[in-house]
């Protein structure tokens, strides 16, 4: 993820001056960053976010940098699936970082990944069990996709989620 970093006296007196720095980034990428913008401790102490790029979730202008830092780290370490779990679970079911990092590291979830509609998510369920071949083209796959998304399964992006 990227974040845009401001000098917020700066901005305060009509200079725009900030830059692009990427997150994760080691202690002294940070504070290279901050002495850059001129953020020096004594004039001028305080940064804001202006913009932000390639982040699964929503960034406030007055995010705390070492806690979105942390963030960044934790989710460069997650798959791919993983990753739209996270942003499923933070930013469609508003879970705080914390509970949405503690039901992914203890994978209290089901999940298939390629589910597009009920019919996709009926079948991927269906395929755990034992149709008798003669039955299978009676099974309709759409209606249990869809009792299934009345039973806590979303579907999110392309993948079904079911909390446990």
């Amino acid at each position: 993820m990227k974040i845009y970093l401001t000098n917020l006296g700066k901005y305060n007196e009509g200079d725009l001056v900030g830059e692009w720095l990427e997150l994760p980034a080691t202690e002294k990428e940070i504070e290279e960053s901050l002495k850059r913008i001129g953020i020096d401790g004594v004039n001028y102490e305080e940064y804001f976010i202006t913009d932000y790029e390639d982040s699964i979730f929503k960034i406030e202008e007055y995010s705390n940098l070492e806690f979105l830092n942390e963030i960044a780290e934790k989710i460069e370490n997650l798959n791919d699936d993983e990753k739209i779990i996270f942003e499923y679970l933070k930013d469609y079911l508003n879970y705080d970082f914390e509970k949405a990092f503690e039901i992914i590291e203890n994978q209290d979830y089901l999940y298939y990944a390629d589910v597009k509609n009920e019919e996709d998510l009926g079948e991927a369920i269906s395929e755990d069990w034992e149709i008798p071949e003669n039955l299978i083209n009676y099974i309709d796959y759409e209606a249990i996709g869809r009792d299934a998304t009345f039973e806590n399964w979303d579907i999110y992006k392309n993948i079904a989620i079911c909390l446990y």
